[in-house]
């Protein structure tokens, strides 16, 4: 990590020379912003493969404080991030504990079993905070800290039911020992509106002890006019 942030903090030392205006690059003092990412799941369980494209988005609004006449700005806002997560399971709860099950090939009664989709849906309050870097020719990089709540989660089941073989749609919006609290670093890296951005939960996404010790990734799209 630390011959990371080397490479960085130079870099944006040497374009912060270059910048000109610097009075002028945060006049807004409000600003909203959205994102599109997908979620990569880190030591998936055996047998448990999670879809490389699993949309989710972030639609948040942050308050923008300029650190003097200078490149660099401090933000904290509010926001909703929602995350859909497709797997090739279901997952289920026994004695306390939460686990993925692989959807099976055929039904209990044989015969071949089809499904749409399978996945897990979680809906998070965050507090994003972050140090801003702009210069007047449109660069502009950030990093930050992201805290969040849960305040909802629920599963979706589109195809055969795994019994009947029968077509069955299935939502169950009671989901245990999903972690109440998520935090982790945030990046962003970008030309004017268009950003790179990438978030890390260094919380896993169950409770200790009650399910899979899983770290979701998140990379994708961001339109932030800062």
């Amino acid at each position: 990590m630390k011959r990371l942030l080397f490479p960085i903090a130079l870099l944006l030392f040497s374009v912060s020379l270059k910048a000109q205006n610097t009075s002028d690059l945060f006049t807004d003092k409000y600003t909203s912003g959205i994102d599109v990412f997908t979620d990569i799941i880190m030591d998936a369980p055996d047998g448990i493969n999670f879809r490389a494209f699993s949309p989710g988005v972030n639609i948040y609004a942050m308050r923008t404080y300029p650190v003097k006449e200078s490149n660099f700005a401090f933000a904290i806002g509010l926001g909703l991030g929602i995350h859909n997560i497709f797997s090739n399971s279901v997952l289920n709860d026994t004695s306390g504990m939460s686990y993925f099950t692989p959807i099976p090939e055929k039904t209990a009664n044989s015969s071949n079993l089809d499904y749409k989709k399978s996945k897990l849906t979680l809906t998070y309050l965050d507090v994003p905070a972050e140090l801003r870097f702009k210069s007047a020719s449109g660069f502009r990089m950030a990093l930050g800290v992201k805290v969040g709540v849960l305040i909802n989660a629920h599963t979706k089941y589109k195809g055969d039911d795994l019994i009947t073989g029968k077509k069955t749609k299935l939502k169950e919006g009671n989901v245990p020992n999903i972690a109440t609290w998520r935090f982790g670093p945030t990046v962003q890296i970008g030309y004017k509106w268009i950003n790179l951005i990438g978030y890390y939960s260094v919380t896993t996404l169950f409770d200790e002890n009650a399910g899979p010790e899983i770290y979701p990734i998140s990379i994708g799209l961001a339109l932030r006019p800062f």
